[in-house]
């Protein structure tokens, strides 16, 4: 009689273990993942003096973006291009920073060649007043946050590739 018992316990015990195991690997394959998503767009302007190429990183949380890393580079033999350029990103990404926060940039020249290096936290970003000033920008949000189908549409918006 207690061999029938011992056994029985280990049964159960056999049998919540592997309800557990089913548990946690369910719950791993079903949490909100981290999903990286990167979109490239390349402009050819040469009848405006320069060159545009766009790389877009986006990093994700399930169904929604976290943060994007975008690195531009505006090729130009015009230095006055270039300087109009730099003056133009510094101010914009300038005032983005100053009016939504989240944002960290760097502008710079080296040679025939304008980079900059952005970031957009959106754990940081004031997207419910950049949505009130950027009216078009509820398109690509959900429940005031911005969705990673919304920013690969964005981007594509702009002519371009996400992979």
């Amino acid at each position: 009689m207690k061999k029938i018992i011992q056994d029985k316990r280990l049964l159960a015990l056999i049998i919540v273990i592997i309800v557990v195991i089913i548990c946690v690997v369910l719950l791993l394959l079903f949490v909100d993942k981290k999903k990286v998503v990167v979109c490239h767009m390349k402009s050819d302007q040469s009848r405006n003096g320069y060159v545009l190429e766009t790389d877009y990183t986006i990093n994700a949380k399930g169904d929604y973006v976290e943060d994007v890393l975008i690195i531009e580079t505006i090729t130009s033999s015009n230095e006055t291009i270039l300087d109009k350029f730099e003056k133009q990103l510094t101010e914009q990404y300038g005032s983005n920073k100053k009016n939504y926060k989240g944002y960290t940039y760097e502008v710079k020249v080296e040679k025939d060649k304008l980079k900059t290096n952005v970031k957009i936290d959106y754990n940081q970003f004031d997207l419910v007043k950049f949505i009130k000033d950027n009216v078009a920008m509820k398109d690509y949000t959900e429940d005031n946050k911005f969705t990673l189908d919304g920013a690969i549409r964005l981007y594509e918006s702009t002519g371009a590739k996400c992979e």
